[in-house]
């Protein structure tokens, strides 16, 4: 083992160590020679105690001189190479004996980054500066030894001279940056920063070590939760590791948060600056992928969601909760009061501000409003949802905090407050469209009840009158029209009757278990009667067609699908039904080849009372309610129905209908 401490003292340069409060620690032995002292009664002592001027040289200001290099050091951390200096020193029987030194001030500084120690190391130059006055030989080499010695001096003062104009230049260089850059000591205290780092963190860091940082700043990781040892990009930076996009959140009370991406690593090489780290500010940044995943989410939320008012409940809370509010909510105008009435609303534990005015306002002005005035506690954004200019309601988003108008959330806002605008819309024309089919089937029915009652007497009276038999001839045959014509009618009531009470589903489907085919074949029988004589009807289908059925409902829609080909079927054709099964689904089909559907009104085929151009210019006869009814039976029984493209060669109506038992449509489900 080597002894420092004897290996320090008996070294053959002279040196003195100081603390850096200039209190002598330690002195070499080659020192203590030089400066006429013993170990004893100088360490412990300040410097200028145990070494004073000279106080019969009236010129003498070593003790300045000397200090002032020492304090260079205590400011700089660097060494300070001093020019030639007289300071003579106490003699041990009293006195002053003359000396002339070439002194030099070196930091120590220690592992934490602390300047520990000063060691002075002076050259005992006497003999060479008394010898100027002495023979040619020894002035030459006082002069010699001069010029070396500034020679040593220009050096260093260039060296120092760089080092500076370094730091000069990156100082500069990182104080145009952006990004906080702090360099931190070993214990991560940071010790060098630029603008960006001390507008950001100001004097809350100073002399904090790494450990301190999450606290100072209010550092948090994305989940919320405040920032751990582990977690922290300087103390792994301070381990060795290079950490680079580590996010963090800056949560500092009665502000608004701000996310910023870390980068650490350490320093290889230097004493004092051992670390570094760099914290990019990403709030704009990670706010504007919020707010643009927000109006995509809630785009995906509003085109697939009925258009119900609990929908509002799912869009505020998406709309808060992602965007980083802490309240939202959503008014409603009222058409009738032209007042807005709060329709939903949600909040993250903050309660909903109460009061409408900042809504109001937002409606009134038909413009995207901020609240953020002199002494608020927090800030509140009102959009308007808007539809062709009129607004029918006001998305409101509230914070916890003060914040500054934000450009980028007002746009993004403003744009979710067109698209709830559309949904608001098309949830009324959605409102007016249901009432007005309710509307319309009660219409309907009360139609077709008044229309019953009559139509039933003059049926009965024109049955009397054929019966009659004095009736004459003419007679006879007019109330034989009478008769036929009411039934007609009558026949038209009951379908009406049917298409109501099916469509609102006052009327039962009584389901059984039946047999298809043997009602389609009856169905086709009877068509046959009524066919015209070159138009043939084929039935395809297996012997049996078991499936779970109402089989007079079902032989409506066979006789409907029947009538409606006979109606179009050219001449001579045939009209083809066909029935295929499987053990999920039974298919019935009927097509003709007469003249096909029009695309434009393909989607209101089924519609209540629609009658196409050409069967209503042609003069058929028809009430727009054979297809209608269809459809209500197919949909009661939990089937569909369709009809092919206008660009195929048959017109072919197909009917989907559950093979096995289901649960009956709601009442009031199976509208066109």
């Amino acid at each position: 083992m080597i002894d420092y401490r004897l290996l320090f003292r008996r070294a053959p340069t002279p040196l003195l160590v100081l603390d850096p409060g200039l209190i002598i620690a330690e002195a070499s032995d080659a020192y203590l020679a030089a400066t006429l002292t013993r170990r004893e009664d100088i360490v412990g002592r300040h410097i200028f105690d145990a070494f004073p001027d000279n106080p019969d040289d009236p010129g003498a200001d070593g003790v300045a001189a000397i200090n002032a290099s020492l304090q260079r050091v205590l400011r700089d951390r660097a060494p300070d190479v001093m020019p030639v200096q007289k300071y003579d020193v106490p003699q041990p029987g009293g006195g002053f004996a003359t000396r002339y030194w070439a002194p030099l001030h070196a930091p120590l500084i220690n592992a934490h980054g602390d300047l520990e120690f000063i060691v002075q190391r002076p050259e005992d130059v006497t003999a060479f500066m008394i010898a100027q006055t002495a023979d040619g030989r020894l002035g030459r080499l006082t002069e010699e030894l001069r010029r070396r010695i500034g020679q040593a001096e220009a050096e260093m003062l260039a060296r120092r001279q760089l080092q500076q104009q370094q730091h000069e230049t990156m100082q500069v260089l990182v104080d145009s940056l952006t990004t906080a850059v702090f360099g931190c000591d070993t214990l991560g205290r940071p010790v060098l920063c630029n603008d960006a780092a001390r507008a950001l963190a100001g004097e809350r860091l100073d002399g904090a070590p790494a450990a301190q940082w999450p606290q100072r700043l209010h550092l948090h990781d994305p989940a919320g939760q405040p920032l751990t040892e582990a977690g922290n990009p300087l103390v792994r930076a301070l381990h060795g590791e290079h950490v680079q996009d580590a996010e963090v959140v800056m949560r500092i009370p009665d502000t608004p948060a701000r996310t910023f991406l870390m980068h650490a690593g350490p320093i290889e090489g230097r004493a004092d600056v051992v670390a570094v780290v760099a914290m990019n500010d990403v709030t704009a940044l990670r706010r504007a992928a919020r707010l643009k995943e927000c109006e995509l989410q809630l785009a995906q939320l509003l085109a697939t969601a009925e258009p119900t008012e609990d929908v509002l409940v799912d869009v505020v809370q998406l709309i808060g909760s992602l965007i980083g509010w802490v309240a939202a909510e959503v008014w409603i105008v009222d058409e009738v009061g032209q007042v807005l009435r709060r329709a939903a609303g949600w909040t993250a534990g903050e309660p909903v501000p109460s009061g409408d005015e900042l809504p109001t306002r937002a409606w009134r002005s038909n413009q995207p409003l901020w609240a953020t005035g002199p002494g608020d506690d927090r800030a509140a954004l009102a959009v308007p949802m808007s539809s062709d200019g009129v607004v029918l309601g006001v998305l409101t988003c509230y914070s916890d905090t003060t914040e500054a108008p934000d450009d980028t959330r007002t746009a993004i806002l403003t744009g979710i407050g067109a698209q709830l605008g559309a949904f608001l819309e098309r949830r009324r024309f959605g409102n007016l469209a249901a009432e007005l089919d309710r509307t319309r089937d009660e219409y309907a029915a009360l139609v077709g009840h008044e229309v019953r009652t009559p139509l039933t007497k003059i049926q009965a009276y024109a049955e009397l009158l054929l019966d009659e038999p004095g009736l004459a001839a003419d007679h006879h045959d007019m109330v034989q029209v009478l008769h036929r014509n009411a039934g007609i009618l009558s026949i038209i009531v009951h379908k009406l009757l049917d298409v109501a009470g099916l469509r609102s589903g006052h009327l039962e489907i009584h389901r059984r278990a039946m047999d298809l085919a043997s009602v389609v074949r009856e169905a086709a029988d009877a068509a046959r009667e009524r066919a015209p004589r070159n138009v043939g009807i084929d039935v395809d289908a297996p012997a049996t067609a078991p499936i779970h059925g109402d089989p007079e409902r079902l032989r409506q829609v066979a006789d409907e699908l029947l009538n409606n080909a006979l109606t179009w079927a050219a001449e001579p054709s045939t009209i083809t039904v066909s029935i295929t099964a499987d053990a999920h689904a039974t298919v019935l089909s009927v097509s003709n080849s007469g003249e096909p559907v029009r695309a434009d009104e393909r989607d209101r085929l089924f519609d209540l009372f629609f009658r196409g151009d050409a069967i209503r210019h042609s003069g058929i006869p028809g009430s727009g309610l054979g297809l209608t009814l269809v459809r209500a039976v197919v949909e009661q029984h939990g089937g569909t129905i369709q009809v092919s493209d206008p660009a195929d060669r048959l017109t072919v109506f197909s009917v989907r209908l559950p093979t096995r038992p289901t649960a009956s449509k709601s009442p009031g489900g199976a509208r066109p």
